[in-house]
């Protein structure tokens, strides 16, 4: 059980457990003003539940193929303050964008991005982790299809993919808007890119930065003060 300082979620059971990335995710993601928010791979449930706290009166939806993360995602869901607003379905998002007229003003995903790499005897494991489940063309299709015209998709990727998703998502007339280079520490190379899709094309993304850790190997005031309102931190 993972403590935050609103809710507890429960990863037992979910292929992809409660992790900095979605954290980061959910933290960076601008919902401001989003009627409806969408939560592509929900694994345990733990960035719609962020978002579900940062945004007040949103209805969020959470797409997610596996049965037991799925089921992991509803019962957290269940024992939030905000269970009225959060909906789990067991499927794939390429069904969702097949049979619903629905668009979201707010889209975000921790997509799957391991390629031609060494897969793991767990065939779930692999949903979660490899983009041969949800690759980046169809991801880029599907967000496209379900982005109403001023919403934004948000996501999490290593450097390189990050790229490749933005650049397969001018095909979709999806546009980069902003970019947030992830550090373990200040000196470092960045590790994960969060960035902003969106319809509007813009000359030039903004670009900023945040190290998780500050060059003593301390979680850095930067990132505390991201997520003073999830973590329970100590003064």
């Amino acid at each position: 059980m993972f403590r935050f300082k609103k809710f507890a979620v429960n990863d037992e059971g979910a292929t992809m457990k409660v992790g900095t990335d979605a954290v980061l995710l959910a933290a960076l993601a601008d919902s401001d003003g989003a009627a409806s928010i969408l939560d592509i791979g929900t694994g345990c449930g733990v960035v719609a539940l962020i978002m579900a706290q940062r945004n007040a009166t949103a209805i969020i939806h959470a797409v997610e193929p596996d049965k037991s993360s799925a089921l992991c995602a509803l019962r957290n869901f269940e024992a939030s303050p905000w269970h009225d607003r959060l909906t789990v379905f067991e499927a794939t998002v390429q069904h969702i964008a097949s049979t619903t007229r629905h668009t979201y003003d707010c889209i975000v995903s921790n997509p799957p991005y391991f390629r031609r790499s060494l897969k793991s005897p767990s065939e779930k494991r692999n949903m979660a982790r490899h983009s041969d489940s949800l690759p980046f063309d169809e991801l880029a299709a599907t967000v496209e299809a379900l982005l109403s015209p001023e919403g934004t998709f948000t996501a999490i990727l290593p450097c390189p993919e990050a790229d490749e998703l933005i650049a397969t998502a001018k095909g979709q007339n999806l546009f980069c808007q902003k970019e947030i280079l992830i550090f373990s520490k200040p000196q470092g190379k960045p590790l994960r890119k969060v960035f902003v899709l969106g319809r509007n094309a813009t000359a030039m993304p903004a670009v900023s930065q945040l190290a998780i850790y500050d060059n003593n190997g301390q979680y850095s005031e930067q990132y505390r003060s991201l997520t003073a309102d999830l973590y329970l931190w100590e003064n």
